[in-house]
């Protein structure tokens, strides 16, 4: 089940200081994420702001899948557009090299669902990069607990871990794990400048394996299994020796083979 609530308020959300703030961290951490992308067609399902995060994409041809077109996406903005549910994507299997899921997997009830329709559509070492809300991250703690709070409690805020397990479950690559600067308070991206302290603590938080930024970003990469050699002749092992609806053990092939042998010799 799709919740397009989410998607809808975070495009007006990102409109104001506080959710301007998340959203340049979110844009920073695309823009180095996508520098080693590349392929013909990068997708983007869900589309939860006004802003075009892929813009610096060296995918040459980016499509867009929601199940609401937003008002501010005209024809000239986007090459390609797709009307969709979530739940039951329109794309043909290995069809796609890059997939980008910002906050969608928050937006739906069954987020591992989706992963696997992503796993469907992408090519053999194709990418998908997912953004996402840190549930303990100090701005989305206080989103959670203030005005937005039914909103964000409604959320699916799935945790970093959590995905890179499901994304393990499913032989992908883990190549990058990012998150946006510990921070609690509202900033703007361009003259922001952190403190020395607050830099010390983020790297002294990173080395323990303590991530509190409000926006993390996950890079894989699709990996494939290596292919089946065709036209020999493969024998099962000793061990393995079928004969007679029955698993022949190794002493009895070895005990057979000794007598072989010595009738020979005699």
């Amino acid at each position: 089940m799709q919740n397009p609530t989410f998607q809808t308020f975070l495009s007006r959300f990102y409109k104001t200081p506080k959710g301007l703030s998340l959203l340049n961290d979110e844009k920073l951490l695309l823009e180095r994420s996508l520098e080693k992308v590349f392929g013909y067609y990068l997708l983007q399902l869900g589309i939860s702001c006004e802003d075009d995060l892929v813009q610096n994409s060296r995918v040459s041809r980016k499509v867009f899948a929601d199940a609401i077109r937003p008002s501010h996406l005209s024809s000239e903005k986007v090459q390609a557009f797709v009307l969709t549910d979530l739940n039951y994507l329109p794309f043909k299997d290995d069809s796609i090299d890059a997939v980008l899921l910002p906050h969608t997997l928050e937006s739906v009830s069954d987020p591992y669902h989706l992963l696997r329709q992503v796993d469907k559509m992408l090519v053999p070492e194709g990418h998908v990069l997912i953004t996402g809300f840190n549930p303990f991250g100090c701005h989305v703690i206080r989103q959670k607990f203030g005005e937005n709070s039914q909103i964000f409690k409604r959320a699916n805020l799935v945790k970093e871990s959590r995905v890179v397990d499901w994304l393990n479950v499913l032989g992908y690559e883990i190549q990058k794990i990012s998150y946006s600067s510990l921070s609690c308070v509202t900033k703007d991206i361009e003259n922001y400048q952190p403190s020395s302290f607050l830099l010390i603590l983020e790297h002294w938080m990173d080395k323990v394996g303590l991530d509190l930024g409000n926006v993390y970003c996950i890079v894989a990469r699709k990996k494939v299994g290596s292919p089946t050699p065709v036209g020999l002749n493969w024998r099962f092992a000793p061990w393995q020796t079928v004969k007679k609806g029955r698993v022949i053990a190794n002493s009895e092939v070895h005990h057979r083979s000794s007598s072989v042998n010595d009738k020979k010799t005699s």
